[in-house]
């Protein structure tokens, strides 16, 4: 049976790990950076250190994280030179994509953070279609672009040979920043929330992954092109909002829920495999408006919230068609923060002695539980779990992180 960790940010920064199978909660030593939040998906962890900048830690393991970069060499014949990289000005660059339209010289090509290295230099691909080309890899057609083959002949007038570049995240089992980088340059401020999920929609067993953040400034920011060979993602896209939000909650399907700062709750609608971002909001009001919400936890098909006054709700009638649920439903106990988990498993933090509470009774028949546990284990450096919870699976050394929530 797979191991499960509970995973905490304590008010110093320090990050613990309690395992089901252990007798107290760890500290996950790291010597320089404190954190304050913290989110996870199978691979990786992200977390928001004091700095406020974001930080990326991939889980090692046995086979490498390789990325393939790819350039096509492309020349033309002509009487004089034979084939050669003297083209005609309505031709493709010499050195380009797959489809001729951007130009992509070897030198050209940089590694996207100090995070990776290249294993090794370009070399030409000498296969083609899973055939063997001559030697030298190049396939030829009558023009650009056209239907390439291996074999040259007497109307092949162009011709292109792929070379191939690998590179490897190096940076595991470690913090790595993550750069400030929007889509138009530097963020204008910094986080101060984080949430990743969304690794259903792809259906894949490494598919891509949905990372959410909130600036002090209460935006809202959608990290995209996060994969397990491009762990890092690519840049920062700002998402429009209907008001200023100070907490986010993603899921590993399609719920999104956030907190706004006058106390409401906005829902991502329009979130699918080809759109992951989601296309629009939807407010729905506080469980109660008098009081207003300060935390919002998601998972597959639950949504729980807490309100100012630290009264702890559950959303009825959520799920994949309707992400907003149909009304709240007030839970016994006052807790400060709350963190769905695996198979939408329920954590908190008590308002009263700020201990780690579990949620008996969750069941796919019974998703709201019936009664709340606290976690009595000696901890650590007597952490007082604070900031951030998280739930994950070990199996055979591998940290399966299933859900991570904040605080």
């Amino acid at each position: 049976m797979p191991v499960s960790l509970l995973w905490a940010v304590d008010v110093y920064g320090r990050v613990f790990s309690l395992s089901t199978g252990g007798q107290q909660w760890e500290h996950c030593c790291d010597a320089v950076l404190e954190f304050k939040r913290l989110t996870a998906v199978q691979q990786c962890c992200w977390g928001i250190a004091c700095d406020h900048h974001i930080y990326l830690n991939v889980h090692a393991s046995d086979v490498p994280i390789r990325y393939q970069e790819e350039a096509y060499e492309n020349q033309r014949w002509n009487p004089v030179d034979n084939f050669s990289d003297r083209l005609l000005p309505s031709d493709r660059w010499q050195w380009s994509d797959i489809t001729g339209l951007e130009h992509k010289p070897l030198d050209g090509f940089l590694l996207p953070s100090t995070n990776w290295e290249w294993e090794g230099d370009w070399y030409i691909d000498e296969n083609f279609g899973g055939e063997p080309t001559e030697k030298g890899g190049w396939t030829y057609a009558i023009d650009f672009p056209a239907t390439y083959t291996i074999d040259k002949k007497w109307n092949s007038c162009v011709r292109r040979r792929r070379w191939i570049r690998y590179r490897r995240y190096k940076a595991t089992d470690t913090w790595a920043k993550i750069p400030s980088e929007g889509q138009s340059g530097p963020l204008p401020d910094p986080f101060n929330d984080i949430s990743c999920g969304g690794w259903e929609i792809s259906e894949e067993p490494r598919g891509r992954l949905s990372l959410w953040a909130v600036s002090l400034q209460g935006k809202v920011w959608f990290r995209g092109g996060i994969h397990h060979h491009t762990p890092e993602g690519m840049s920062w896209e700002e998402v429009s909002l209907p008001g200023e939000v100070v907490q986010i909650s993603c899921g590993p399907g399609d719920l999104v829920w956030a907190v706004l700062w006058e106390g409401q709750l906005i829902v991502r609608e329009g979130i699918t495999r080809d759109c992951p971002q989601g296309s629009s909001w939807v407010v729905v009001d506080s469980p109660n408006p008098e009081v207003g919400t300060i935390h919002v936890a998601v998972g597959v098909s639950v949504v729980w919230a807490v309100t100012k006054d630290n009264k702890v709700w559950f959303r009825r009638g959520i799920n994949s068609h309707n992400p907003c649920g149909s009304g709240w439903i007030g839970m016994v106990g006052e807790m400060v923060m709350i963190s769905v988990g695996l198979n939408d498993q329920v954590w908190a933090i008590s308002r009263e002695d700020r201990a780690v509470y579990f949620r008996q009774g969750v069941t796919s028949t019974e998703l709201s539980g019936k009664a709340w546990k606290a976690v009595s284990v000696p901890r650590d450096g007597d952490i007082r779990p604070n900031s951030s919870t998280s739930t994950s699976s070990l199996q055979r050394k591998l940290i399966k992180i299933t859900k991570v929530c904040k605080g």
